[in-house]
């Protein structure tokens, strides 16, 4: 669906935010069930927002290389849309405006994908203008999200692998809505 070299760098990019998702899905797993966890709702929510960008990395390699067929599309829609409000929910106690910008960040990222998996007929076909304005939308705040991780990135003086996987997310996502 994407040419190259783009498939290969877009393929690569998402290949590395699964893996490290799923290192912290594996990580948090066991750490919200463990009884000396300190915060487990804390532990939870990132568990929830690894495993969203876990699928969301499978589904966007499948998405460079394959069309994944209206089933596989709407599955995708109500997962991310699912997750996005466990997002929404879970943001309403959290304290911080960093942890809070970071769980805004997933949110767009979300948005965008669901706009993504919706447009995708649109995008690659005769685009209208409506669609295109709104995937500039989608655009730009992807862009913002990457650059909220790499502030933080930079902020840190370390790199983060964390930190850095939801960067490559923001950046991935920006590139394949930009090819589109």
């Amino acid at each position: 669906m994407i040419s190259l070299p783009w498939s290969l760098i877009l393929t690569a990019a998402f290949a590395f935010t699964g893996f490290v998702c799923l290192i912290h899905v594996l990580r948090h797993w066991n750490e919200t069930r463990s009884p000396t966890c300190p915060d487990v709702g804390a532990a939870r929510m990132d568990l929830v927002v690894h495993s969203n960008h876990l699928v969301m990395s499978i589904g966007m390699i499948a998405m460079v290389w394959v069309s994944t067929g209206t089933i596989a599309t709407w599955g995708q829609v109500a997962f991310f849309a699912a997750l996005t409000v466990v997002m929404i929910i879970g943001a309403i106690g959290l304290g911080g405006r960093t942890p809070r910008i970071s769980l805004v960040s997933h949110i767009v990222l979300n948005a965008a994908m669901v706009w993504m998996l919706l447009a995708m007929p649109l995008l690659m076909a005769q685009t209208p203008d409506w669609a295109t304005a709104v995937n500039w939308v989608a655009i730009v705040l992807s862009v913002l999200a990457a650059v909220w991780w790499l502030f933080l990135l930079v902020r840190s003086r370390r790199i983060g692998i964390h930190t850095l996987c939801h960067a490559v997310m923001g950046l991935g996502m920006t590139g394949m809505l930009a090819l589109m």
